[in-house]
């Protein structure tokens, strides 16, 4: 027996969905013929592909080699499938974005790429920092964009853009309009939750002089962050592309600070692993023709 597509389909389409019946609903087969599939393909290889985490299944570590050439496979069969132009791209690309980028930067990139490449299927999660080291991991994302830092040994790293935290409140506090270390010392502060690069740089910034902050409201959203700084939790600290509509809107000001929050923006793809042509296609338009939100 041989590995087969269908075999590589399902697999590939497991660790995307993390269950077999959604990978079976995605590839248009039963339930049962996945499964059989699946069982076929780790008696081929000798090793189990995937292990339960939860209600979850989960890439085994042994198993992660195989996800890039399954995807280069699975692609270069697409391309072939639709020879008409050398130059077209197909099938599909998965993507994982923190917050910021994610919103505000990615959907943007992934329109001009599907304008250039329009039988591109894109699948785009998006979640904190550390949700995306964790896709690129686990193998369910091809290239991640994140905020901050990544310091992880299997994940390799490259500067994309720089990007500017700013501190706000709402428009109807009366502060001055220059903050000092003490206003920030003394100030109720609304922030993402443990784990966003943006709460990492706002931490970092004011570790030198503040040992910690009055953190009133913990959020996972930035437009819950948003909502609570405007009805005067406190005072918040997001990406200034974040907060255009707010700031234009008059429902919220900026103040000048002490703080040195710019960052980088970084793109992370998986150490020693080939990626699929769809995959550097799309870094590559993403450093060449990068496209800016409105500020």
């Amino acid at each position: 027996m041989r590995i087969t597509l269908r075999q590589l389909q399902i697999f590939e389409a497991v660790v995307h969905t993390g269950s077999v019946t959604a990978a079976a609903e995605l590839v248009s087969i039963s339930q049962p013929a996945a499964s059989q599939a699946l069982r076929e393909l780790e008696a081929l290889l000798g090793r189990p592909l995937f292990r339960r985490h939860g209600k979850r299944l989960q890439i085994t570590p042994q198993a992660r080699h195989l996800l890039p050439q399954a995807r280069a496979v699975l692609s270069q069969i697409e391309q072939i499938e639709s020879m008409g132009n050398e130059d077209e791209l197909s099938g599909s690309l998965h993507l994982a974005g923190s917050v910021s980028v994610g919103n505000y930067l990615l959907p943007k990139q992934m329109s001009a790429f599907k304008r250039q490449h329009p039988n591109i299927r894109f699948n785009l999660d998006i979640g904190n920092t550390q949700s995306v080291i964790q896709q690129l991991l686990t193998g369910k994302a091809e290239v991640g964009f994140i905020e901050g830092y990544c310091q992880n040994a299997e994940l390799m790293t490259q500067v994309w853009l720089k990007d500017e935290l700013v501190v706000f409140g709402s428009a109807q506090e009366e502060r001055q309009e220059d903050l000092s270390w003490d206003d920030l010392k003394q100030a109720n502060w609304v922030m993402r939750e443990a784990g966003s690069g943006t709460r990492n740089i706002l931490e970092q910034a004011t570790a030198t002089h503040i040992s910690q902050l009055n953190v009133v409201l913990s959020l996972a959203h930035m437009e819950a962050v948003k909502q609570a700084v405007i009805h005067q939790m406190g005072l918040g600290c997001l990406s200034r592309m974040a907060i255009s509509q707010e700031l234009n809107s008059g429902l919220i000001r900026l103040y000048k600070t002490p703080l040195q929050l710019s960052r980088n923006l970084l793109i992370v793809t998986p150490k020693n692993t080939a990626l699929t042509q769809n995959a550097e296609r799309f870094i590559e338009l993403c450093r060449a023709a990068p496209i800016l939100p409105n500020l």
